[in-house]
């Protein structure tokens, strides 16, 4: 039995549980492997994808002979891939030249599509947007950027339920698509001949897109806003900060430039406290520069609902959003750390996007963030426990180790939980 499992398994299933995150030693182990072996075919892979994208993707007209090689070497095109595609042009058949071409100029196409509708999106025209999107959803049913657009535009303009569904389904998509080709070397919705057009998302973008939506959907039932007209109004003066004309600069200066310019609508919502909450979450559910004012306007508000808030919108991965909300959290000591572990423990489908929370209970030494963290480093997903362990070796508790060694006996040493034990063993020693 043992034998025909083997006979028929994927000749690639050891390269995909490498690119899983799978411990090397362990995986050799498992399929008879040696290290040089296996890396050798991870090597192989890598090179025969990049390639095939390359191929797929290459007309000669797209690049110049000096611009940068498609394929992402660095060199120059006429110094890397330019003679490999000039001798294979020069013996493909005619008809299949024509093919290609013919589906490169189709591509372009389609990129100028996607272009355009993250442009509307860019403008803030989501009706336009939405329609532009569900318009060539006709012709490519799975391009995840299309869903992503009308997504967008649903959040944007209050249709929680619809995001809601469309996240829900291409993540469950991604999932089913990432597994089938593990298993079978190709996508099930492209198919063994790739005649059908398809660009996937990771499981992991869509599962924070998802969650995203989910929240939405969630607090818009919970914080229906009453008529406020006010604070109505408040909420919409700082959707101005996503104005790049009048606002030009980036980063941090941008940031400071837009509160300065709207520090007395800031100091008005403020002074409402609990309840200027349901004005403030819809900013937050697409990235703009109005949704970074959100987590300070929260934390000064200093209710444990609002530090729920700032505990689940962490899990957002917006950048510089995600790690305010997390840094007003470790301010909250031990009273955030009761309010994180609610989190924690509720919608576990969506644990692996709360690794930042594990980071900040790493940061609040009392006994419940120890308690929380020794039960992450037994869970069943490697990236959640590897977290957890390093958070845990910050407590500097001794009474940690026997939970990291138990970690590194199930998980091996993955880099984390290695050097969260070295830590802990040198302090015991010293």
């Amino acid at each position: 039995m043992e034998e025909n499992r083997s006979q028929n398994q994927n000749p690639l299933q050891p390269v995909f549980e490498l690119l899983q995150g799978g411990d090397p030693e362990k995986i050799c182990l498992k399929y008879n492997l040696t290290r040089p072996r296996l890396d050798k075919m991870l090597a192989d892979y890598q090179e025969s994808r990049r390639r095939a994208a390359l191929v797929d993707s290459y007309t000669l007209s797209q690049t110049g002979r000096n611009d940068p090689c498609p394929c992402g070497s660095g060199k120059k095109y006429k110094k890397c891939c330019l003679p490999h595609h000039e001798e294979a042009r020069k013996t493909m058949p005619p008809d299949q030249l024509k093919r290609m071409d013919e589906r490169a100029k189709l591509r372009e196409k389609l990129e100028k599509e996607v272009r355009r509708g993250f442009d509307l999106i860019f403008l803030q025209d989501y009706d336009k947007a939405a329609r532009h999107a569900r318009k060539q959803l006709e012709t490519y049913p799975e391009d995840d950027r299309f869903h992503d657009l009308v997504m967008t535009a649903c959040l944007a303009t209050g249709d929680c339920e619809e995001a809601f569904r469309i996240a829900r389904g291409r993540w469950q998509t991604a999932v089913e698509e990432k597994l089938f080709y593990q298993e079978n070397g190709y996508h099930q919705r492209e198919g063994v001949d790739k005649n059908t057009h398809v660009h996937f998302y990771s499981p992991d973008t869509w599962l924070e897109k998802f969650w995203v939506a989910q929240r939405a959907r969630t607090w818009g039932q919970k914080y229906a806003a009453s008529p406020d007209p006010e604070l109505s109004k408040a909420a919409d003066m700082l959707k101005a900060a996503n104005d790049l004309q009048r606002f030009p600069s980036k980063q941090e200066e941008g940031f400071q430039a837009r509160r300065e310019a709207f520090a007395p609508v800031l100091a008005s919502i403020e002074a409402r406290g609990a309840d200027a909450v349901p004005f403030l979450l819809p900013l937050t559910y697409n990235f703009t520069w109005a949704s970074l004012f959100v987590p300070d306007l929260l934390a000064a508000c200093g209710t444990d609902e609002c530090l729920r808030l700032l505990a689940e919108l962490s899990m957002f991965r917006y950048p510089y959003f995600s790690q305010e909300c997390l840094r007003h959290l470790e301010q909250g000591d031990e009273r955030a750390a009761g309010v994180i572990a609610q989190v924690l423990f509720e919608n576990p489908a969506f644990d692996q996007l709360k690794v930042g929370l594990l980071a900040v209970l790493g940061n609040i030494p009392c006994q419940e963030s120890f308690s929380i963290l020794a039960r992450f480093t037994e869970h069943e997903n490697r990236y959640v426990a590897n977290w957890a362990c390093e958070a845990l070796s910050r407590h500097k508790n001794p009474e940690a180790l026997p939970y990291l060694e138990k970690a590194k006996q199930r998980l091996g040493a993955l880099d984390k939980i290695a050097g969260a034990i070295k830590e802990i063993a040198e302090m015991k020693q010293a």
